[in-house]
């Protein structure tokens, strides 16, 4: 009998002990998305460039509710992202689009110019991530961008984009006016009558606005309103306003405050052309929105108890109350490894 053999079977039987207890115990991911796993370690990093870019804009990540932490907030709020990244690189894997090395490096650039190069080293350092790490996180809020553009260009047409640029005229029409308001039509019509009367100037308008108009602060100012985009005015004011052209005064309009008489000083309007990429952005957004709401339910999203509930409706990761039933079905086997981030959430 070969009298290495017992300390061999006990050799492995306390390997095998070993692993079967190690599988056992493996705590369970952060979150699932579809059959991919997002860990704590993975969660704590992004947790923590979160924060640093809350930090450089001087907010919080996350918001905390009442009786919450600030760090199981920003758990919250970064795991929500984090699953927003996973199913947007699945649709970019399956549909081709992706993010160039150029592009990442110009956002980093960007920001290194805005604030400092020494400022992000420094509140990177400071928040224990690197700026290998910052690279990654910007090249996932990229690709969701990518995925945005992709799929509104799916959805929107040309024709759809002009009439969408016609119906938000107002958002990219910047104007700059000058107004008398009066409380009745009878008073705005005798105003109008003047300052259109033949010979009549700007400066005849802007004395007549010091001297009648109810608009008191802008009255002081010869009725002068600055430069606004219109659609900071009321509806019928900012209609009747983007009609004129510079010089032009209108006939007396109502809204809410009264009557106004307005003249206009300048106006400048965005071309179609470029007002076009800001439209298709606002309708990206929507039909991101649309399709995570689709994809996280037929891909099937779980999150940890300990960090919270994933709201498909919302794509929020919803807090869980202590006192929920589902805040402590799974405490024992939440796994207790957590690290950084993870470790200091609290419900």
């Amino acid at each position: 009998m070969d009298p290495r053999r017992p300390a061999l079977v006990f050799v492995h039987a306390v390997i095998t002990l070993a692993v079967l207890s190690a599988c056992g115990g493996a705590a369970p991911p952060a979150a699932t998305v579809g059959g991919t796993s997002i860990s704590d370690a993975q969660l704590a990093t992004e947790a923590k460039l979160y924060t640093f870019v809350a930090g450089l804009n001087r907010q919080n990540c996350g918001t905390a509710e009442k009786g919450e932490s600030a760090a199981s907030a920003c758990n919250r709020f970064s795991l929500a992202a984090m699953i927003e990244n996973t199913l947007a690189a699945r649709y970019a894997a399956q549909h081709k689009v992706s993010v160039t090395d150029a592009d990442v490096a110009s956002t980093i650039q960007t920001l290194d110019s805005g604030v400092g190069a020494d400022t992000v080293n420094k509140e990177l350092a400071s928040n224990g991530v690197t700026r290998t790490d910052l690279s990654r996180f910007v090249r996932d809020i990229l690709l969701v961008r990518a995925v945005q553009g992709n799929l509104a260009k799916g959805q929107v047409t040309e024709a759809r984009l002009h009439d969408l640029y016609r119906q938000s005229i107002l958002q990219f029409t910047t104007i700059h006016v000058e107004h008398i308001l009066v409380k009745t039509k009878a008073e705005a019509d005798h105003v109008y009558a003047q300052v259109t009367a033949p010979g009549a100037t700007q400066k005849n308008f802007e004395a007549l606005a010091k001297k009648v108009s109810t608009d008191t602060q802008s009255g002081a100012n010869g009725g002068d309103l600055g430069t606004a985009t219109a659609s900071q005015y009321v509806s019928e004011f900012a209609t009747a306003a983007v009609a004129l052209k510079p010089g032009q005064i209108s006939k007396p309009v109502q809204s809410q405050f009264g009557w106004h008489v307005i003249r206009m000083i300048s106006k400048q309007v965005t071309p179609f052309a470029q007002a076009s990429t800001q439209i298709l952005q606002s309708q990206g957004a929507q039909a991101l929105n649309t399709w995570l709401q689709s994809e996280s339910k037929a891909a099937g999203v779980t999150v940890n108890p300990k960090y919270g509930r994933f709201n498909q409706q919302t794509l929020a990761v919803d807090r869980i109350s202590s006192t929920e039933p589902s805040a402590s079905a799974t405490s024992s086997g939440a796994g207790g490894g957590a690290t950084g981030a993870g470790a200091s959430s609290s419900p």
